[in-house]
């Protein structure tokens, strides 16, 4: 190349070394700085590090075991073992508060070798958004945790409670009123299944175990926990699929309570598997086009006068998503609606 040409690729070189939004130095094996980018200066600047913002010169080395911390003491014993050759890279994040704010930070130390000599690039990015990110994650998880804790036992103990007097007071009672206790027995096993629900969302994070399963048997397991009156179930099941027992069936039962409530006690229930998933439909009176991805959402329900809570195709739609399956609502083969689940392991 010609002195040019170098001289061009010198400057462009500082140009992207000055333009990287992160802080950056260079340390020989010394650990002393022999170069920075313009964010380690600014921030130095900013912070009013105590010395020349750029820093150049000084023992990186000796300013990290001056600190009182302990993440200085970190900081030093990590690039100094990369400089000696007993770590081939170091990383840790650490906290770098501010007077008006709060700030995270990751220092990452790498060695290279460059015209023969063996230096050690540091690289501290600014990471106060993930780590907030990361917290606020963490704060719903536990709040999720406490409410998942008063369901399941401050919620359900009185519910056992209610549903024991309930039983109680119809054995005493003498045949008058058994409409007001079916209305309150209807209304306890109601309250239970908004339990079961809202446990199910709060705490289940993924499958925990996936096995082949008789598809058709399944559905039929599931059919006998929903009340489903008049309702017919036709299974065209001959195959097996990999999924979560539990799930599966809390994703079956979820579909056909939602076919009974919508289509009526005489509604038919359709079962059937296809090459990457399967079908639940029946020949009730189908969704409109316009609400058909609606009907997934959290809360949304057309039979709220019925007992309807908007949760259960919520629930379908979350128990896909943790198999990395997809559902959607369309028309069914007889005119009501079909749920077709997608993205399953089908075998025969």
């Amino acid at each position: 190349m010609t002195e040019e040409e170098v001289a061009e690729r010198v400057r462009i070189a500082t140009r992207v070394f000055d333009e990287f939004p992160h802080q950056v130095a260079i340390l020989d094996g010394e650990g002393v700085i022999r170069a920075t980018n313009r964010a380690w200066e600014t921030f130095g600047i900013e912070n009013d590090v105590g010395v020349e913002a750029d820093m150049v010169g000084e023992n990186y080395l000796a300013v990290c075991r001056a600190g009182e911390d302990e993440d200085s003491a970190t900081a030093a014993e990590g690039i100094t073992a990369v400089i000696d050759g007993r770590s081939e890279e170091f990383s840790f994040e650490y906290p770098c508060h501010g007077p008006d704010r709060k700030r995270w930070f990751t220092m990452r130390a790498t060695p290279f070798e460059f015209e023969g000599e063996e230096l050690v690039l540091i690289v501290h990015t600014d990471i106060t958004d993930r780590h907030r990110a990361e917290a606020d994650v963490a704060e719903r998880n536990e709040t999720l945790e406490l409410v998942a804790g008063i369901l399941s036992h401050d919620l359900r103990n009185p519910l056992s409670v209610a549903t024991a007097r309930t039983e109680l007071l119809r054995e005493v009672s003498d045949g008058g009123g058994n409409d007001h206790l079916e209305a309150i027995e209807r209304s306890l096993e109601r309250m239970r299944d908004i339990v079961d629900d809202a446990l199910l969302i709060a705490r289940q994070t993924e499958p925990e175990t996936l096995e082949a399963l008789d598809f058709g048997a399944c559905a039929e397991r599931a059919w006998e926990q929903v009340t489903t009156g008049d309702a017919t179930l036709a299974v065209k099941a001959d195959a097996t699929i990999e999924a979560d027992e539990t799930l599966l069936a809390q994703l079956l039962e979820n579909l056909f309570r939602n076919a009974v409530e919508h289509g009526g006690d005489d509604v038919t229930v359709t079962v059937s598997p296809r090459e990457d998933g399967f079908v639940v439909a029946d020949d009730g009176p189908g969704i409109p086009e316009s609400e058909r991805d609606a009907v997934f959402e959290s809360g949304y329900t057309t039979n709220q006068d019925g007992g309807g809570t908007g949760m259960g195709l919520a629930i379908v739609s979350r128990i896909a998503d943790l198999h990395d399956w997809s559902v959607r609502a369309t028309n069914g083969p007889d005119g009501g609606a079909a749920f077709v689940v997608s993205g399953v392991a089908v075998g025969q």
